[in-house]
């Protein structure tokens, strides 16, 4: 191992440790900081990140779900910002168990791309994608699992059948639905999009966006069994953010690099 991967190892295992014992509401923020800074360098500069894991050329359909990634990313920070002082217990046991699936999600996605995508001539993925995937990804989702499994209060309040639990069950249902077309059937769901000669690089970065819309969708699935009304609008108004940044973000590119089209939009 070479002295920069030790340090920046030994960095991320001392970041770890200090905010994963210094309580829930000190890791839930550490949490939301390193998703929003890794959102924002994925929209600023995917070829960067994607050059340093990835082998042969970059194109724009790459660079595209990069930051279509990055914005979803910086969308669940939203969600977390407008319910993040929430007094109900449920709110923050969702947060943390939609953490932990979305997580896992990408660390099956990682290591079946280290399986069958790694060291290719072009459009594979190189070791340098396991630390960042598997070790970075592990140490995310063994902080959320820890404040998740120990904890002694589960809420959950009856949900009523008004307007505004209806759009979250709906909303939800369509976020898992498409998270997991996503993650399941990358190949099928791009082909659908996009007449696209497909690589690793792409089929992994579409689980990636699965992986985040299916987090996602947990937590509108679950918001109805808030106490609150007004947690129930946060996330409605939290995924209205997200989306508006995923649009904000990824329609400019989709013309700067001429591949607009209605079926990839949607």
């Amino acid at each position: 191992m070479e002295t920069t991967e030790i340090i920046r190892t030994g960095a991320m295992l001392v970041a770890f440790a200090v905010a994963v014992s210094r309580g829930r509401k000190i890791w839930m923020l550490a949490d939301a900081g390193a998703v929003l800074l890794f959102g924002v360098a994925w929209i600023a500069v995917p070829g960067t990140l994607l050059g340093q894991m990835t082998t042969g050329p970059l194109d724009g359909h790459h660079l595209v779900m990069g930051r279509e990634f990055g914005a979803l990313l910086i969308g669940t920070v939203a969600i977390f910002y407008k319910i993040r002082d929430s007094g109900d217990i449920t709110v923050s046991n969702v947060l943390l168990y939609s953490r932990v699936m979305g997580i896992a999600m990408q660390l099956m996605a990682v290591s079946y791309t280290q399986l069958y995508y790694r060291d290719l001539e072009k459009g594979g993925w190189t070791s340098e994608q396991a630390w960042f995937g598997l070790f970075g990804g592990g140490v995310w989702l063994l902080g959320n699992l820890y404040h998740s499994a120990r904890n002694d209060q589960f809420g959950c309040y009856g949900q009523r059948n008004d307007r505004l639990s209806f759009v979250l069950r709906l909303d939800g249902f369509l976020c898992l639905l498409g998270g997991l077309i996503d993650f399941a059937f990358p190949d099928m769901a791009v082909s659908m999009m996009v007449k696209l000669k497909l690589d690793g690089i792409h089929l992994h970065m579409v689980r990636c966006v699965g992986s985040v819309v299916f987090m996602t969708g947990l937590v509108s699935t679950w918001a109805p069994v808030f106490l609150k009304d007004e947690d129930k609008r946060n996330v409605l108004f939290g995924r209205i953010v997200q989306d508006v940044v995923l649009l904000a973000v990824v329609l400019p590119y989709m013309y700067t690099y001429g591949i607009f089209s209605i079926a990839f939009l949607a």
